[in-house]
């Protein structure tokens, strides 16, 4: 994985494993890789996959259970697509603001890019 250089690898990583659940690599009730074989995976620090681990045991994403391992939450993969979907939807609308495009430019832009997809 190419890490990016403006968020923190941490999260980064926090974000792939939510990409996984929302592609149904991991499933609700699935045990994660231990961090020893994430760290090897994304070739970074154990400290930093522990930091990415705890951030998603924060986010209720997972839970870890001591001595066994962390699992996917169930019920995550919809509410992970509500909150990612929110995300990026902030963004682009915060990029489009900085273009210097009003509501109603952006939502004709984003009706127009609908539209040449064929989506109703």
């Amino acid at each position: 994985m190419e890490f990016q250089t403006d968020t923190p690898i941490y999260l980064q990583i926090a974000t792939d494993i939510k990409q996984q659940i929302l592609k149904g690599a991991l499933c609700p009730g699935d045990k994660l890789f231990s961090v020893r074989e994430y760290s090897i995976l994304y070739e970074v620090s154990p400290l930093t996959v522990q930091r990415a681990l705890q951030q998603l045991e924060l986010e209720g994403v997972i839970y870890a259970r001591k001595g066994v391992g962390s699992f996917v939450n169930h019920g995550m993969q919809e509410n992970l697509r509500r909150q990612m979907v929110a995300v990026q939807a902030a963004e682009f609308v915060a990029r489009m603001r900085n273009c210097g495009l009003t509501k109603a430019q952006i939502r004709k832009l984003v009706e127009q890019s609908l539209n040449e997809e064929g989506m109703e």
